[in-house]
């Protein structure tokens, strides 16, 4: 655990680190102050272990710590990335935003945002209410009554012979100092003040960090398919007229791929994968 000698809140990583390590063998975590992206960082951490030489070769050790799962925190990121090269601004306080960086051996990752989106929504619905308020828009924001709440960004490289997956999380925490991520279609942002008056960024990260590292710790053994009934539950696209690309239909949910369904006509739904589309609604939706 460290912590950066200008960091001003109260994140308790000591106690987090106890409760999560066991999860996640050999976890780290890091809190900065501030970080231009805390998914660039630790992807370039893992470039540059992969590249530097190992011991045999020029009598200098390889960075095997930056290998090993890191969770890492900034308090203010000030060059924060989101989906298709979009950015994500926030105020010093107003966001919690992090990345997770762990080996994953992923055949393919398209779902991987849809599980993390609805393990996050789960953790973060105030419980004992029968409504739910946050929904998911596909492939990787939290809408909460209508408004982006946060999103999500994956990324993976390879890294000392194996798989890296970083998983980033960005999420509106106060009312004031909103992001804004060149969303083409937003009507606000929502907070998560909202539903939890007086909450700040450790006390969301602490809500957070176990139910998604339980997640990503058996993922890729699991896939998408074990999440999906609880992804269609907040599946804000489903029964919406939208377009995708030059696709035009009703959202008909998500396959075990984690590919976006739309139904065009009378035949089966089309498949959409997050790669090759931006999705929008259409003109006249109510959202």
């Amino acid at each position: 655990m460290s912590l950066s000698p200008a960091t001003h809140l109260n994140w308790g990583a000591e106690a987090l680190w106890q409760e999560l390590e066991p999860l996640l063998p050999g976890l780290s975590i890091e809190v900065l102050a501030r970080c231009g992206s805390t998914n660039t960082e630790l992807l370039e951490r893992l470039r540059q272990s992969s590249e530097e030489p190992s011991s045999d070769r020029r009598g200098h050790a390889r960075r095997s710590h930056d290998l090993q799962p890191c969770l890492l925190v900034a308090e203010h990121q000030t060059q924060g990335r989101g989906r298709m090269g979009r950015s994500w601004v926030a105020s010093p306080g107003a966001s919690l935003t992090f990345s997770l960086a762990l080996p994953m051996a992923l055949a393919d990752s398209a779902g991987l945002s849809l599980a993390v989106g609805t393990v996050l929504a789960d953790a973060l619905e105030p419980p004992g209410e029968g409504a739910l308020h946050i929904g998911l828009k596909w492939p990787n924001d939290l809408w909460l009554d209508g408004r982006k709440l946060g999103g999500i960004l994956i990324e993976t490289v390879p890294a000392g012979g194996q798989r890296m997956v970083v998983v980033g999380i960005g999420l509106n925490i106060l009312a004031e100092g909103k992001p804004v991520d060149g969303h083409q279609f937003a009507t606000g942002f929502a907070s998560l003040d909202e539903l939890y008056p007086g909450i700040d960024a450790p006390r969301a990260l602490a809500l957070l960090a176990h139910p998604l590292i339980s997640l990503l710790a058996g993922y890729a053994s699991q896939g998408l398919t074990p999440w999906l009934d609880a992804y269609k539950r907040r599946d804000l696209l489903r029964g919406q007229l939208i377009t995708a690309g030059s696709l035009e239909g009703l959202g008909a949910g998500v396959n075990a791929q984690g590919e976006l369904l739309l139904q065009t006509g009378s035949g089966a739904p089309q498949a959409v994968s997050g790669g090759e589309v931006s999705v929008r609604f259409s003109p006249g939706d109510p959202h």
